[in-house]
C-alpha cells in the first residue's frame, strides 16, 4: 500500500490569550486530533509562566510535548508574548522548509498578518480561536479554523448530563451546510476517484472547500476519524501517526454465510444500527411531548433534559435512556432542527407532523437502512416480513416498489 507522505506541523500558543480553553484540557484534544494530520515537530507555548492562572497548567501543557517560552512584561498591562511568538513563527517558517502546516492558538487579532503571509509562503494554515473579530479576519487565510468557544461548550453539556449511548449529537446553536448523508456522498466519489489511500487531513480539506463550515462535530463525531470509521463503506489505515482512508472491500457472501430473510433477522440488525425503535407505543408518546415542548432550549442536551421531565411526569416509569433513544431516532429521522425564538436565540424543536406521517417517516428510514445495510450483509429482502416491522399502514405492495422485489 502506497501512503502519501504526511504533514509535518509546528504548533504555536499564545497561552495567556486562550487560558479558558486550556483549562478545559483544549491542548490535549487539539494534539490528539493534528497527530492524526501528521507528524508534530514543534510545539511552543507562550506566557509568563510566573502567573497563577498559567502556573497551574505548566506541568499538563508540558507534559503535551511543549516548550515553555517565559516572555517577561517589562511594562505592567503589556503582553510581550504576541511578539515574541510572531518572530518564531516566522522564522520558522523560513529557516524550516519542510514544515508544511503551522497551528497558530490565538484569541489576538495582531496575528492578522501572520495568517496571510504564512499563506503566501505556500503554508497549510490552521487558526485556533475563539468566535470573534480575529477568526472572521482570518478564515479566509486558514485551512481550516477551530474554534475553542465550541470545544468548552461541548465539554460544559458532556459535564452535566450523564453519558448514555446516543447517537451522534451535533454541535449547540449550530447547523451544518452539509446534511451527513451529503458529507459521506462527497468522500465516497473522492474516494472512488483515487487509486491509492488519501491522507484524512486531505480529505478534510476537499469536505471543507465545499462547504467551509463543514465540522465533524456537527454530527457528533468527537475527531475526523471517528467520522470515517463510522461509515461501513470506509476502510482507515494507519502509517505511523498518520491516518489514511480508502473504500472497504465489501462483504461477499460464501456458501457458508447464512442469508438472513426474516423479520426477527432483519429487526436484531436494525437494533445494532441503532434504526428501529424498541416500543412502537412508547416512541409515539414521547414524539408527542417532544413536538409540545415550547420553552427555548439552545442546545439539543437542554432539550433532552426538558423532554425527559415531561416523560417522566406523565410516566414514572420510563427511564432517561430510553428517551434519549427516542430523541436520537428523532434526529436519525431528520426532525431534530434549530430556529430563531424571540430575541433571535436559537431554539431547538422537534418537527411536528401528522401520527400517520410520522409513523410512515419511520417505515420508511427502516427500508432505507435495510438496503444500505444489504451492501455489506447477506440479506434476502421480503416485502411480507419488512411487512412485520412497520408501524404504519404503509402496504405490502409500497414495500415491495421500495425494495425492488
Amino acid at each position: 500500500m502506497t501512503h502519501q507522505k504526511s504533514n509535518r506541523i509546528a504548533v504555536f500558543v499564545d497561552a495567556e490569550n486562550v487560558t479558558n480553553w486550556i483549562k478545559h484540557d483544549g491542548v490535549r484534544l487539539l494534539m490528539e486530533e493534528l497527530n492524526q494530520l501528521g507528524q508534530i515537530i514543534i510545539r511552543r507555548a507562550y506566557g509568563v509562566w510566573s502567573k497563577p492562572n498559567l502556573a497551574m497548567h505548566q506541568a499538563a501543557i508540558n507534559q503535551a510535548g511543549f516548550e515553555l517560552i517565559h516572555c517577561y512584561h517589562p511594562v505592567t498591562g503589556k503582553n510581550t508574548a504576541d511578539i515574541q511568538m510572531t518572530v518564531d513563527v516566522i522564522e520558522c517558517a523560513w529557516q524550516l522548509p519542510n514544515i508544511s502546516c503551522f497551528v497558530l492558538v490565538t484569541g489576538d487579532s495582531d496575528f492578522t498578518p501572520v495568517f496571510r503571509r504564512l499563506r503566501e509562503m505556500d503554508k497549510d494554515v490552521i487558526g485556533v480561536g475563539q468566535h470573534s473579530t480575529l477568526s472572521e479576519c482570518v478564515k479566509t487565510s486558514c485551512t481550516r479554523f477551530i474554534y475553542t468557544d465550541d470545544v468548552i461548550k461541548t465539554l460544559a453539556s458532556n459535564d452535566v448530563l450523564p453519558q448514555a449511548p446516543l447517537a451522534p449529537q451535533p454541535l449547540p446553536n449550530s447547523q451544518a451546510t452539509l446534511t451527513l448523508a451529503k458529507a459521506d456522498e462527497l468522500v465516497i466519489a473522492h474516494l472512488k476517484a483515487s487509486p491509492t489511500p488519501i491522507n484524512a487531513s486531505q480529505i478534510k480539506t476537499f469536505l471543507k472547500q465545499h462547504a467551509a463550515d463543514f465540522d465533524e462535530k456537527h454530527y457528533g463525531f468527537k475527531t475526523f476519524t471517528d467520522y470515517l470509521n463510522a461509515n461501513d463503506a470506509i476502510a482507515v489505515s494507519k502509517s505511523g501517526t498518520v491516518n489514511f482512508a480508502s473504500l472497504a472491500k465489501p462483504i461477499q457472501p460464501t456458501e457458508k454465510t447464512e442469508v438472513v430473510a426474516s423479520a426477527e433477522g432483519y429487526k436484531a440488525l436494525l437494533k445494532k444500527y441503532n434504526t428501529l425503535p424498541d416500543n412502537a407505543d412508547r416512541l409515539k408518546s414521547i414524539y408527542k411531548h417532544a413536538v409540545a415542548l415550547k420553552d427555548v432550549y439552545p442546545d439539543p442536551a437542554q432539550f433532552r433534559t426538558a423532554l425527559f421531565d415531561l416523560c417522566h411526569k406523565a410516566d414514572p416509569n420510563i427511564s432517561k435512556t430510553t428517551v434519549n433513544k427516542a430523541f436520537a431516532y428523532f434526529m436519525v429521522m431528520g426532525l431534530v432542527h434549530t430556529e430563531k425564538a424571540k430575541g433571535g436565540v436559537d431554539a431547538v424543536r422537534v418537527k411536528k407532523m401528522t401520527l400517520k406521517d410520522f409513523l410512515l417517516k419511520s417505515d420508511k428510514l427502516v427500508i432505507a437502512k435495510l438496503l444500505e445495510l444489504g451492501k455489506t450483509q447477506a440479506l434476502d429482502l421480503k416485502a411480507k416480513e419488512i411487512k412485520k416491522l412497520t408501524l404504519s399502514t404503509i402496504s405490502k405492495d409500497s414495500i415491495k416498489k421500495l425494495i425492488g422485489e
